[in-house]
């Protein structure tokens, strides 16, 4: 045997991973490698179009795809209860500040621009401008700008503040700090996704209702609407492109690339703009922009953006033959900016000219129209355009709902829509959708070989206290090695032993947190067996981008779920899958005792994958699981207003509660119920 080791010496072993592999971007290639098929049949189906036909089809599926994507749309308020709360005026225009409500207790701040000269009858051209990810949201100095440089287009421009921004801050006077704007829309995303749902939902009904809204307005024609936006605009935009048949014409900017392309940049999206399932379905950039054939698109891009304008020019080119079918390729257009991640003044004017062209039948003199002297001074102070009192919804209206208390609504009507299915039902269609997630895109390979890669064998490390440890790695499935550390008293090394799987966040990178229940499992007869799940421990995924903490928001864990969900796949379902491949190997290698079948224990969050394991083993081979500080039920991590962000993205299981929650699939494995 060798000296002695420390867990603390084992533990700087797992950081630097098993000299047979290098497993550091395992978890990268596999999503990757699923990823580019799912690319290549999508511009494969695309390019099969070849008449109105089946253009026409595929749009009506991009529509139904994007919308099952996000849950469906939420049911709306009775009534919009839409009112003025003040006007402001200005040299050619006037702004009225408006609240409506597209749900019930939800209150959305606008801003109205309204050019001099509107007649009430006069059904004039109107733009939705919808705000990118600035803390302030129509406040902010980009919005107001384009704002005016569009009404004074003639066009009345209607721009609203999304959630968490603006004047719809979420967490104020709370007693945890989480920031407006994407960590908002982050934390808050997280918290739907149990549910079968997307945050953009919200996003996409607010403006949805914002065009009812513009419906009931006698000075604008319901016929001649346009959206634009950038950034988070330019996804909003694109979401209303899919979504919304009475989009008459738009110009997202800044946004618009293709999935391939970004996700090699290894940078993260905003909860908002991940679309579950769209992958798989082929769905990419290029459909966001052909679902409006043949009505006028304009796509702005700023060259040096950190979303690839490279892509853009790809999406442009691949999708003009749509307009051509229509004979109206002049109706797609593209205009770039020599410059980074902005809505430019000029792509502004640029945009609208567009809307001017095709909502009003008006060519604007751009030479007349190049300069500033066409905007007034700005900003203009921001609390001018608030719309409610104090400046936030939050704190001017008594129960008024952000997305927490809209979860809350949308978990009620989950509880009693299970609560009407019988039992036995309920556990038939949870164990067929669970399978269906957990072995989804799983290529198992036969062998159940186990290489031990510390010691050969027959030596093992010693360690204090009489203890003694290995290095394992098997393979998962086809391109995937899990790993883990095997620990067993000196005196038991060649005995047939019971086996104990533990599993706790960082895995074999993190032992001597867990020194205690390693010795106590060892001195009970049984092996404990601490393994790795795919992108963790000693396969820890490498940083994709300047993010330090690999499990923060917008880290490389993050970046990864977030592709896994475009293929309606988790990390979740993932690990789980690990899980049961080694109590596959573990039940039927010699040298475990599988008589007495696998007991798991797990520590934290990470008691998902033991639970949901339970759950779907049809062999019935884990008899036991023991859980400390486990994620008790998806329910009570939509009840509580906060949680522990951190690693949050590797333990959801989109849609589970569509069918049960954690505490049910407990009882059902227990045989407490049906």
């Amino acid at each position: 045997m060798s000296e002695p080791k420390s867990f603390e010496e084992l533990e700087r072993l797992a950081k630097s991973g098993p000299s047979l592999y290098d497993l550091k971007d395992e978890l990268r290639d596999y999503v990757y490698g699923l990823s580019n098929k799912a690319y290549a049949k999508g511009d494969a189906d695309r390019d099969a179009i070849c008449d109105l036909s089946a253009l026409e089809l595929r749009q009506t599926y991009i529509r139904e795809c994007f919308l099952k994507s996000i849950g469906g749309l939420p049911a709306p308020s009775v009534s919009l209860d839409a009112r003025i709360t003040g006007t402001l005026a200005f040299d050619g225009y006037r702004i009225e500040k408006i609240i409506y409500s597209p749900r019930e207790n939800v209150h959305v701040t606008s801003n109205m621009y309204i050019p001099d000269g509107v007649k009430p009858d006069g059904k004039n051209a109107a733009v939705i401008m919808v705000c990118g990810h600035w803390d302030i949201g129509k406040k902010g100095l980009p919005i107001q700008a384009a704002c005016q440089l569009l009404v004074r287009a003639g066009l009345i421009v209607f721009a609203q503040d999304p959630v968490g921004q603006g004047e719809r801050w979420s967490y104020i006077n709370t007693e945890q700090t989480v920031n407006c704007n994407t960590e908002e829309h982050d934390y808050a995303g997280f918290q739907c996704l149990p549910l079968g749902h997307s945050i953009a939902r919200y996003f996409v009904h607010d403006t949805m209702r914002a065009l009812d809204y513009l419906e009931t307005r006698p000075e604008v024609d319901a016929k001649k609407i346009g959206i634009t936006g950038a950034s988070g605009g330019g996804t909003q935009s694109c979401m209303m492109m899919m979504a919304e048949r009475r989009i008459a014409a738009a110009a997202p900017s800044c946004f618009v690339m293709n999935r391939k392309h970004y996700m090699k940049t290894g940078q993260a999206q905003d909860r908002e703009q991940i679309w579950p399932g769209l992958t798989e379905w082929g769905i990419d950039h290029e459909d966001f922009v052909l679902a409006m054939a043949p009505r006028p698109v304009m796509l702005l891009a700023a060259a040096h953006d950190f979303f690839p304008v490279e892509s853009t020019f790809r999406t442009y080119r691949r999708c003009a033959r749509f307009w051509e079918m229509h004979g109206r390729r002049d109706c797609l257009e593209m205009a770039t900016d020599e410059i980074h991640h902005q809505y430019t003044r000029s792509n502004v004017r640029k945009s609208a000219s567009f809307f001017a062209k095709h909502l009003m039948g008006k060519d604007i003199d751009q030479d007349n129209y190049a300069d500033d002297s066409l905007i007034a001074p700005l900003p203009i102070e921001g609390s001018e355009l608030h719309c409610t009192r104090t400046g936030q919804a939050r704190t001017s209206f008594s129960g008024t709902y952000a997305v927490y208390e809209e979860n809350m609504r949308e978990l009620r009507a989950s509880l009693n829509k299970r609560a009407g299915i019988p039992v036995c039902e309920r556990k038939a269609n949870a164990l067929r959708f669970l399978r269906e997630k957990v072995y989804k895109n799983r290529k198992p390979e036969e062998s159940r070989y186990l290489k031990r890669w510390l010691i050969n064998p027959p030596d093992w490390f010693a360690m204090e206290g009489g203890l003694a440890a290995n290095g394992l790695l098997w393979i998962s499935q086809e391109g995937v090695v899990n790993t883990g550390m095997l620990f067993t008293r000196e005196s038991d090394i060649n005995k047939l032993l019971l086996v104990t799987i533990a599993l706790w966040e960082g895995g074999t990178r993190n032992l001597a947190e867990h020194e205690r229940f390693i010795k106590e499992t060892c001195q009970n007869g049984r092996f404990a067996f601490v393994v790795d799940t795919t992108g963790t421990g000693m396969s820890l995924q490498r940083q994709l981008s300047a993010k330090e903490d690999p499990h923060a928001f917008y880290g490389c864990i993050f970046k990864l779920n977030d592709d896994m969900l475009w293929l309606n796949d988790s990390i979740a379902a993932l690990r789980t899958y690990d899980l049961l491949r080694l109590v596959d190997i573990a039940a039927n290698h010699e040298m475990f005792d599988a008589t007495g079948g696998v007991e798991i224990y797990t520590h934290g969050r990470y008691s998902v994958y033991a639970d949901v394991a339970r759950f779907v083993d049809e062999q019935n081979r884990i008899k036991k699981v023991v859980s400390d500080e486990p994620l008790k039920s998806y329910g009570d991590f939509i009840n509580g207003r906060f949680y522990e962000r951190s690693d949050i993205a590797s333990v959801i299981l989109p849609g589970l509660l569509e069918y049960a929650d954690l505490d049910e699939l407990r009882e059902w494995s227990a045989g407490i119920i049906c």
